[in-house]
């Protein structure tokens, strides 16, 4: 067992709540690195579900965001199979603990489609081991909801890091839970813990890859707190931005935009307006025309984004903006200036030459006048290549070679 445990992961980084006591027994699962190709469809379709579960997240995690969202609400940035916290963009409001009836439900998974569908923020990490035990099952008992009150999705700001937030968590459901793997015990609903506990152990078969929290601990909260017992995050209630709603419609394009130099950033413009600064994430139209603009610097420079309507069935697009590099423009300069000096001084030598029947002289015009030509391409291509330019990049890796500006007026 010790072997599935090590080989698997979550695989997204959020929310999680209120609990040094929720680590519960279980091993972190570890993360695949996440695909494209056919899964994105899967994912996709998964961000259309604003309730995801959130059960493989770890202790750790779990801890690290506790003082977070004690100091007000918080938005994060949702794609379906991955869920990342904003954690430096501050939202007004404040998550109050409401405890709710008991509630018992046991989630079976036995196909890839399911398994996207019902748990996609550990699709990838749990793929192998749905392959290979045929099943899953996870089993979770809630005793209560913290429930943002104060603020609302409108309130979420549209600058600085909150441009990168999809969405903003309004209420995440915490008690315990148990992931397992194999078995053939069947889905069901709203089932006391008594009962619970006695359809565990007809499952023998079964094997236990996570679980947090003690299902009998949920008996014990209290309408001013949890119990430490029954505090493990279950599920995410998110509620997406209005400017997300709007970008997200037919037709558009996820498409996240970075700087190449980190003290560097860039403007993201349509039209001369404003759209977000670097790095931010943003749904567009891929036929509609965008700019990159430097905002400091010795110089304001400006390219154009790449046509991306190729890349319309892609999930991971990255627009990634490089300053032009001086070093290399210099040197291009250099190059190109000798080289084309050479070729100057070599031309007039053999044209001297010739006039003056001189065999020699031609024979050193011409040999003079090669080696600056050869000088020349180098200093051509270094003066074109270190242009200002943004690139493409899917899943992390340059899809395309995209053009590159060449501004000779920086030159003086």
């Amino acid at each position: 067992m010790s072997a599935v445990l090590r080989g698997l992961a979550p695989s997204s980084a959020l929310v999680a709540l209120f609990v040094s006591g929720c680590g519960g027994g279980g091993v972190p699962l570890r993360a695949s690195a996440p695909r494209v190709s056919d899964d994105s469809a899967l994912c996709r379709a998964a961000a259309l579900h604003e309730t995801p579960l959130v059960t493989e997240w770890s202790s750790a995690e779990k801890a690290s965001l506790q003082a977070r969202l004690r100091a007000g609400g918080l938005a994060v940035e949702f794609t379906g199979c991955s869920m990342r916290p904003i954690l430096s963009c501050t939202v007004r409001g404040s998550y109050r603990w409401q405890r709710t009836t008991l509630s018992s439900e046991t989630i079976a998974i036995q196909s890839k489609d399911e398994l996207f569908t019902k748990l996609p923020l550990g699709a990838f990490a749990l793929e192998g081991e749905l392959a290979r035990a045929g099943s899953l099952q996870v089993r979770t008992m809630v005793g209560g909801q913290y429930v943002l009150d104060g603020s609302t999705a409108a309130d979420v700001p549209d600058y600085g890091d909150c441009a990168q937030a999809t969405h903003l968590l309004s209420g995440l459901s915490i008690g315990s839970f148990k992931l397992n793997s194999g078995g053939n015990l069947q889905a069901g609903a709203n089932i006391g813990v008594a009962e619970f506990g006695a359809a565990a152990k007809t499952a023998s078969s079964e094997t236990m890859l996570r679980e947090a929290g003690d299902f009998e601990s949920c008996q014990k909260s209290t309408d001013e707190t949890p119990d430490l017992g029954c505090s493990s995050p279950i599920q995410a209630f998110l509620v997406p931005l209005p400017r997300f709603m709007k970008e997200r419609g037919s037709g558009t394009l996820r498409v996240t935009f970075s700087s190449g130099d980190a003290e560097r950033p860039w403007e993201l413009r349509s039209n001369q307006q404003f759209v977000c600064r670097t790095p931010c994430t943003r749904w567009l139209s891929p036929g509609e025309a965008y700019q990159l603009r430097t905002e400091a610097g010795p110089q304001l420079e400006t390219v154009e984004v790449p046509d991306l309507r190729r890349y319309g069935a892609t999930n991971a697009v990255e627009v990634r903006a490089h300053p032009r590099n001086n070093s290399a423009f210099l040197g291009g300069i250099v190059a190109t200036g000798l080289g084309g000096g050479f070729a100057f001084m070599g031309g007039m030598l053999a044209l001297a030459g010739g006039v003056s029947d001189r065999s020699g002289l031609v024979t050193a015009g011409a040999i003079t006048a090669g080696v600056g030509l050869v000088a020349v391409a180098p200093g051509v291509w270094l003066l074109v290549s270190s242009g200002s330019h943004a690139e493409v990049l899917l899943d992390g890796a340059p899809a395309v070679a995209a053009p590159r500006t060449l501004d000779m007026r920086a030159a003086f």
